[in-house]
């Protein structure tokens, strides 16, 4: 897996300048059918938008767009007044797809069998990245790392279906990407410098 750096310097969200100490990792997606890394982001690199995420992850590998300790603006604001994941997780959003629509927050004229080569990918970029960041911040992949869906049943995030919504199409789950990231730390790949450096 890649990962190159285009900070979201123009994003409103980097010009905040507030950090955290990282304590787990939210998982999204786009929520839009979009694969292309550079349409994403040259839509979110510009003052206004009320979003930022800490990478887009895409079939190519990984690309990093606020400093992993920075506080992103992904979560949302919960319904009760918890206090939002933005200010505990490093987030990503998987990028989803060319060819489906949604309606009512789900997905429309999604070809599963079209798309594999695909989510395997990303979904193979989302294990490692994931393991990579739980290596550096001592989290727990098991317990540590959750999806926007998770957030909301948590009372972290707003409500939102990803990535639920779309993982189950390919027979996987928040429980195998947990699953996955176990593995790939037990499997005694340790982190090289370079990496490190990276993140």
């Amino acid at each position: 897996m890649e990962i190159t750096e285009h900070i979201l310097t123009n994003n409103d969200c980097y010009k905040a300048g507030k950090t955290i100490v990282p304590k787990g990792i939210m998982v999204h997606s786009t929520g839009v059918a979009q694969p292309d890394v550079e349409g994403m982001l040259r839509a979110w690199d510009r003052p206004g938008v009320e979003a930022c995420a800490h990478a887009f992850v895409h079939a190519d590998g990984v690309t990093e767009t606020l400093p992993w300790n920075w506080k992103g603006w992904h979560a949302g604001k919960p319904a009760d007044g918890k206090v939002s994941a933005n200010n505990t997780h490093i987030s990503f959003e998987i990028l989803e797809p060319a060819g489906h629509t949604y309606q009512g927050g789900t997905m429309i004229g999604y070809d599963a069998r079209k798309n594999a080569a695909y989510f395997a990918a990303v979904y193979r970029n989302a294990v490692e990245l994931c393991a990579l960041l739980c290596q550096r911040y001592k989290l727990n992949p098991m317990t540590d790392i959750v999806d926007h869906s998770e957030g909301h049943r948590l009372g972290i995030a707003s409500n939102h279906a990803d990535v639920a919504h779309w993982f189950y199409r390919h027979g996987k789950s928040m429980d195998t990407l947990r699953a996955d990231v176990k593995a790939r730390l037990e499997g005694g790949e340790e982190m090289t410098q370079e990496q490190f450096n990276v993140l």
